[in-house]
């Protein structure tokens, strides 16, 4: 009954009044708005790359989803990540990452409050051991694009 009415009444003004009017469904309006940001191609330190460390164990993975509220800063998310992908390693007996990768896509589901986003962060390696200390610092991590805001993390989700 309401399409007819819609179609009169578009009809109606497009004969008499010479309006055209163009309804949109819902259906075809994203259901997320997203925000996509990497690392670019997997690369190593510049420090570490002319010193040929060693590798000790394959390419390990880390994949953290976080829950944030007012604001994403996603440098931040990245370098937590990468902290607990280098634990991993250390864990495996390298004392620092080489190849390294990441990407963080961030979320903000039409469902949830206005200021809640989710951001997922994938983290990779190659696992090795130097003579020289690690930089303990994400390759690339001026790449990050962020949500400007006060960043609260609600909640976060590990995964190796």
């Amino acid at each position: 009954m309401v399409q007819v009415c819609n179609r009169l009444f578009t009809d109606f003004c497009h004969n008499h009044l010479g309006i055209q009017i163009h309804y949109t469904h819902k259906s075809h309006a994203p259901e997320t708005e997203r925000v996509e940001s990497s690392s670019g191609p997997a690369r190593t330190h510049a420090c570490l790359a002319d010193l040929k460390p060693t590798i000790v164990g394959p390419r390990v993975e880390h994949k953290d989803e976080f829950t944030c509220q007012g604001g994403v800063d996603a440098g931040r998310l990245v370098n937590l990540a990468r902290r607990s992908l280098y634990s991993t390693a250390k864990g495996m007996g390298g004392n620092v990452l080489l190849e390294e990768k990441w990407d963080c896509k961030i979320r903000h589901p039409r469902s949830q409050r206005r200021d809640q986003f989710k951001v997922t962060i994938h983290y990779s390696a190659t696992v090795a051991r130097s003579c020289w200390p690690d930089a303990q610092r994400p390759i690339e991590i001026e790449a990050a694009k962020g949500i400007k805001g006060l960043m609260t993390v609600i909640d976060r989700h590990p995964e190796f």
